[in-house]
């Protein structure tokens, strides 16, 4: 894989990881699981809620291979 093919194949992610966090976002407005009305307007709430969703998301696309798991962990370090 080169540069252009990694960014391509990011890019082309992208679309689908926001319908996806968008789903999800209506499905604990809708679930009743958050107090909406105990939250200021401003970013917190999303804030927590992107929070949660970096762990959804780390889940997903866990790498299962020792290689690709240290590549994970390194590539981490660097965010």
């Amino acid at each position: 894989m080169n540069k252009e093919q990694f960014l391509s194949k990011v890019n082309e992610m992208i679309p689908d990881m926001n319908e996806w966090i968008i789903k999800k976002a209506e499905s604990i407005v809708a679930s009743g699981a958050v107090d909406l009305e105990s939250y200021d307007d401003n970013y917190l709430l999303p804030k927590i809620f992107m929070s949660a969703m970096g762990a959804e998301i780390r889940f997903q696309y866990k790498p299962h291979a020792t290689r690709d798991i240290k590549l994970r962990n390194n590539i981490e370090t660097m965010l």
